[in-house]
């Protein structure tokens, strides 16, 4: 299958009969197979991956309430674990409306061969190489090396990078010609997974969680999750503390941030790592709860001094105020 002469299935109506296809199955595991993004980030998620977690904060959250609950999402990849974690939410009696961000969501198709495209970034940064329908990250591991699989990806990608800078950036689509043409442009396409983004109930956007945060997000949420993004070898310290005011901002008054990853390994389950805060009046954040060891940055989003609660935090405090669903409606899906 050639994935990315397909990629325009991604902007597919979450009704489409498409969507329950095999070849559509096909199509979104390839498509969304591991992408290193420029900032060194990787953008993969799949189905049941965030199960435990999901049923945890369920079990928390899962009084029915007589509002929304409003869902952030920070880091959420391509969807499909957002998607799984509303769909849990919503199997426990919760109305949610949800904010889905990331930093990196919009590639573009460049067709640099009649027999080879690249999938970049809009700052020129390759994710995926296809070449005759052989799909390839320009990332290495150790079985690369050890195979000479990597000569073969260094050479592709060098040549690939040349022949990308002789166009213009960003990368836009260009007027004339066709997509089959050397040279072509196709995009901008929205990296997410279709049947989360066409939800009516469901806010994607773009935004750095190192940049500050907009006014329109600030106060808003009842719960923050930010998973698998955070680690203490890709963030230094004072990166980290700015992170952590940063979700903090996020949380109304009373509302959880959910902070941690998981390890997946082939056959085995899941081991999370992740501490739950709730969100404490005056802007601090007071841990309730751990699911395994805790997260490693832990201490970052605490006070000096800052310990564990005995218990959870009670369920009234979910409820979600009437200044936060104001400030939810004025969220356009542009985030403008």
């Amino acid at each position: 299958m050639r994935v990315l002469k397909r990629l325009q299935w991604l902007d597919l109506s979450p009704d489409s009969p498409i969507l329950t296809t095999p070849e559509f199955q096909r199509f979104l595991q390839a498509c969304f197979a591991p992408l290193r993004n420029s900032d060194g980030s990787w953008k993969r998620s799949h189905a049941t991956r965030h199960g435990e977690l999901d049923n945890r904060l369920a079990a928390i959250l899962g009084k029915r309430l007589d509002r929304p609950l409003v869902f952030m999402d920070v880091g959420m990849a391509n969807g499909i674990s957002t998607l799984e974690t509303i769909r849990c939410l919503e199997r426990a009696g919760l109305g949610v409306q949800t904010i889905a961000t990331d930093r990196n969501l919009v590639a573009y198709v460049v067709r640099l061969h009649k027999n080879l495209d690249v999938l970049v970034e809009p700052n020129g940064h390759i994710l995926m190489i296809e070449w005759n329908g052989w799909r390839l990250s320009p990332a290495c591991g150790l079985w690369d090396y050890l195979t000479g699989r990597g000569l073969v990806k260094w050479g592709l990608t060098m040549w690939a990078k040349r022949r990308l800078a002789r166009l213009s950036l960003p990368l836009e689509p260009r007027s004339g010609g066709t997509a089959e043409d050397p040279g072509a442009v196709e995009g901008p396409f929205l990296m997410v997974t279709p049947e989360l983004k066409g939800r009516s109930d469901v806010v994607v956007r773009i935004e750095d969680i190192l940049e500050p945060l907009a006014p329109d997000l600030t106060g808003v949420a009842d719960m923050v999750r930010i998973v698998n993004v955070l680690r203490p070898d890709r963030f230094p310290p004072a990166q980290l503390r700015q992170i952590a005011v940063n979700l903090r901002q996020r949380c109304r008054d009373g509302g959880l941030l959910v902070v941690g990853r998981n390890r997946m390994q082939r056959g085995v389950r899941p081991r999370w790592a992740v501490s739950i805060f709730q969100a404490e009046p005056g802007g601090n954040l007071q841990l309730v709860e751990r699911l395994g060891t805790g997260s490693e940055v832990e201490a970052y989003f605490l006070p000096p001094g800052g310990v564990a609660s005995s218990r959870l935090p009670p369920a009234q405090s979910m409820l979600l105020a009437s200044d936060a669903r104001r400030k939810l409606l004025t969220i356009s899906r542009s985030g403008e």
